[in-house]
């Protein structure tokens, strides 16, 4: 007997306005690399280590945002939610859910500040998914889904704080 297929009702992925951004530093890394060590080689200019050094590092650096962008994602499918990075896949059955919770990390002068997302698990052993909310081209059907499970936040709120004051 075969298993029916399960797929994902939808896939949400990293912003385009970011791919393309990764997509154009890649080629002016690229060329960079080139121009530095075609030079180079050919005998044109002589340069320092640092100057053949730093095209690398762009390269390596644009490369990895390269992969990140277009291999994370966020999937939701009919039982569970999978958010893949570059370097695992986390997925969260939609029954192991306890509920949800919003966090703004804040920023400074140079770093804008940025809300994420989380979902906790009623279970310790597995594991917590939290995501950045706008890095993700995420839909009104994700927010309905997302609202629709409880607030933590505000469960947080209304229960009073457990005190061990005067337990010895």
């Amino acid at each position: 007997m075969t298993e029916p297929l399960i797929r994902a009702a939808r896939i949400y992925r990293i912003g385009w306005g970011q791919r393309v951004f990764c997509i154009v530093f890649m080629t002016l890394s690229v060329f960079f690399l080139v121009g530095f060590w075609g030079g180079a080689i050919s005998g044109e200019r002589e340069a320092t280590w640092l100057e053949l050094m730093i095209p690398i590092v762009f390269l390596i650096v644009g490369g990895f945002f390269t992969a990140r962008a277009f291999r994370n994602y966020i999937a939701l499918s009919q039982g569970e939610i999978c958010v893949q990075t570059i370097f695992e896949r986390q997925t969260l059955p939609f029954d192991k859910i306890r509920g949800r919770r919003r966090d703004l990390r804040q920023g400074d002068d140079e770093f804008p500040s940025i809300w994420y997302l989380k979902l906790e698990p009623n279970d310790d052993r597995i594991p917590t998914l939290e995501f950045e909310e706008t890095y993700y081209t995420l839909d009104d059907h994700f927010f309905a889904w997302f609202n629709a499970l409880p607030d933590l936040d505000a469960l947080d709120k209304t229960t009073p704080e457990k005190s061990n004051f005067g337990l010895v």
